[in-house]
């Protein structure tokens, strides 16, 4: 198989899971370096500002209470430790000229909006730090020639708010509700005719990534299945003009959603790559 041969997604009729294409790119803190692994090379290494190192050639990042979204899932360590690690990306849609990925994990914990007011997908500071932050740091400059700056359709879903204003341009975004309803992108298996035993939400749940369970991603309830889940958002409007949706822990749509500057969601990241572009990478 040719290494751009990404397929589109398709679905195991017998367990109902989606089965896509995956593709590594770029790195983003991302597993917990911890008992034997923490050696003092480590944890004695000068961090710099972002709370980065080198060590033997390995990035790690250093992170403490203060570095959090909130701290309720940090425990009482001083500080802990990731390692950097290429991001893996589930392949949505190949139209053969670009790739439609979506982050196999909750990336990292924000807010959909540091206040909690009523605000749009364009105003939203979960926006500005995907096109800002996120971006210069999980990606190189080869890897971001090769991200498209997308027209970002912004409607409203049937049953929720008219829609979440205007249309925007992102290199950098995540799924609306109509999105992730779109079963070609093997996230939403209404229109296949499962057996009723089979689970409808599976290919909706998403665990976080130790970083972001660190920074503040709750993870499901310990007494569920659903306890190495987390939360993570959608960029629609919800029932409530001050509420953000979001998929929750079981994998489905939370229509309500929660107030818009809740700390404890992961974030999903989804972006378009230009095939001609990412073979000079590969």
């Amino acid at each position: 198989m040719d290494k751009l041969d990404f397929a589109n997604p398709s679905y195991n009729r017998d367990t109902g899971k989606a089965i896509w294409s995956m593709l590594y790119f770029g790195s983003y803190p991302q597993t917990e370096v911890k008992g034997s692994g923490l050696i003092d090379a480590i944890t004695q290494a000068e961090y710099d500002a972002n709370g980065d190192a080198y060590v033997s050639g390995i990035k790690y990042r250093r992170i403490s209470k203060d570095n959090t979204e909130n701290y309720e899932c940090f425990g009482d360590s001083a500080f802990r430790y990731f390692k950097w690690e290429k991001i893996n990306w589930r392949v949505l849609w190949n139209d053969g000229d670009t790739l439609f990925v979506m982050a196999d994990k909750g990336i990292d914990c924000k807010a959909y909006n540091n206040e909690n007011i009523s605000i749009t997908w364009e105003e939203c500071t979960l926006r500005q730090w995907l096109a800002d932050s996120f971006y210069n740091t999980a990606f190189n400059s080869n890897e971001q020639n090769a991200i498209i700056t997308y027209k970002v359709d912004n409607q409203g879903a049937p049953g929720y708010m008219k829609g979440n204003g205007r249309d925007t341009a992102d290199k950098i975004y995540i799924l609306s509700i109509h999105e992730i309803r779109n079963p070609d992108y093997g996230l939403w298996d209404a229109k296949i005719d499962w057996e009723h035993k089979n689970d409808k939400k599976i290919n909706r749940r998403i665990e976080p990534t130790d970083y972001a369970h660190a920074r503040g991603a709750s993870l499901g309830d310990i007494r569920s299945h659903y306890k190495k889940n987390c939360k993570w958002w959608l960029r629609s409007a919800s029932s409530y003009t001050n509420y953000g949706a979001e998929v929750n822990w079981e994998g489905g749509v939370f229509k309500t959603g929660y107030h818009t500057r809740i700390f404890c969601n992961a974030v999903v990241p989804v972006m378009h790559i230009r095939l001609k572009e990412l073979q000079r990478l590969l």
